[in-house]
Parts: C-alpha cells; structure tokens; sequence
C-alpha cells in the first residue's frame, strides 16, 4: 500500500529509516546486515523496514540461502513546493531502467555523455520552475491586492484567497479556515451581491 504524500515526509523525517534507503541505494543488503552497518537494534531495524515495506519505498525476497534481503522498490520522487502563498507536495514513480542481463558491458564514455546530458535537463528544468514560481508569485501579488478591495473583512479576504487554488463548496472552505458554516455563507452571500464570487453546481468560485 503506498501512502500520500504527508504520510511519506512523515516517514522520511526519521534519520535511520533515511539511512537504510541510502545504504540500499547502492545494493541489496540482507537484515543483518543492515543492522551491523548502521550499528541499529534489529528490532529497530525491524520496525523501520516494516513501515519502509508498507510505504512501498521498500521490497524484500529471499536468495538460495533462503536469507532475506532488502531492495529499493522503485524509483520514488517526492517534490516539495514551498513559498509565500505555495505548499504542495507530490509523489510520483517510474520503473527504474532494467539492468542489462545479458552481460554486456556499457559504454562508460556514453553512459557518461548521457549523464551530462541528463544534469542539463535537470538544470533547464529547474530554470523553468524558478521562472513558474516567480511568474505564480507576482499573480498572486496582483491577485492580494484586488482582494483588498473587493473584501470588506479579513474573513472574507481568506475566503477569496482560498477560492484561488480552484471551486469550493461552503462545507470545505468552512473546515479549511476553521470557521462556523453559517458565517462562511454569509460572507460568500455579500461577495456574490458585489460580484466578487460565482456559485456553479453547488460549488464556489473567485
């Protein structure tokens, strides 16, 4: 069962569990001897491969000794985007490439060139996302500051931020600001007399 992605941060805040996948990033390693190398309790060791497992960050089989190794399951990739009026966090996975079974060597030197070219791609990539963050951050600037004058309180300028991540019914935005239903809805009322929101299919829109 892989969990959400809060559940995932959760479970990579505790360093041995992120020390088991560093140390499995390189190869298999049985129980014993992940435990002897991270100098871990093995019901410790236990207790995080269990919860490593039950994320699907982590797979075990068994070799001919019938000893039981450990393995990275799959390429995971979790993205965090944090900034003044961004929080979101993504998980997503892809197949790693197979190995190459039948014995041939790689070309180091072209293995090497697509390394690069890959950093480069990485590198515009996060050329791009910077230019998206600036770009989400001044709109959202203009947007604060058309929000000022359309909202005549500080509960329905959170109401009018909160509608621009995307529709709402008045149940979800009251749970979200923490705020009576009916207090919600009256304010919702007042923006929609001044043209400030839309009801569609029972849903709110900025």
């Amino acid at each position: 069962m892989t969990l959400d992605p809060i559940e995932l941060l959760d479970i990579l805040g505790n360093e041995n569990r992120r020390r088991i996948l560093q140390l499995l990033s390189f190869r298999p390693f049985y129980f014993n001897e992940i435990a002897k190398r991270l100098d871990v309790g093995p019901k410790a060791v236990i207790d995080h491969l269990e919860m490593l497992e039950k994320a699907g960050l982590v797979e075990c089989y068994q070799d001919q000794k019938r000893r039981k190794y450990f393995r990275i399951a799959r390429k995971t990739v979790i993205e965090v985007a944090v900034s003044p009026h961004t929080y979101g966090v993504r998980v997503y996975k892809s197949e790693d490439v197979s190995p190459d079974r039948t014995g041939r060597a790689q070309d180091m030197s072209k293995l090497r060139q697509e390394l690069s070219h890959l950093e480069a791609k990485r590198s515009e990539l996060r050329k791009m996302l910077d230019e998206i963050e600036s770009r989400e951050l001044e709109i959202k600037n203009l947007a604060a500051g058309a929000i000022v004058e359309k909202a005549s309180d500080l509960l329905e300028a959170e109401i009018l931020i909160a509608l621009l991540s995307g529709r709402s019914s008045s149940a979800a935005l009251a749970d979200k600001l923490e705020v009576p239903l009916v207090v919600v809805e009256d304010c919702l009322r007042r923006l929609k007399a001044e043209g400030a929101v839309q009801l569609r299919d029972k849903e709110w829109s900025a």
